[in-house]
């Protein structure tokens, strides 16, 4: 019930603290807090009409998404 899923191999322990640096890394470029986990949804949404895996580069490029939209003054979606 807790701690990683042995079916998993680790994967999602993995990308639980991949996004988790993520957020880091957008709060740290003052990105506001309250949006954060807002443009994370929407980028892993972004990614799978890409048909991307979750891995490093993914959010290296994820950040980097997150970034243009803040710059081009678009807000986080909203949770339905």
């Amino acid at each position: 019930m807790f701690g990683p899923d042995p079916d998993d191999g680790g994967d999602s322990t993995r990308d639980s603290a991949l996004r988790l640096t993520a957020k880091a890394r957008l709060l740290a470029m003052h990105v506001p807090p309250f949006a954060i986990t807002r443009w994370c949804d929407a980028w892993e949404a972004e990614a799978s009409a890409q048909g991307r895996e979750p891995s490093a580069g993914y959010w290296d490029d994820g950040v980097v998404w997150i970034l243009q939209q803040v710059a081009h003054g678009n807000e986080p979606p909203t949770s339905d």
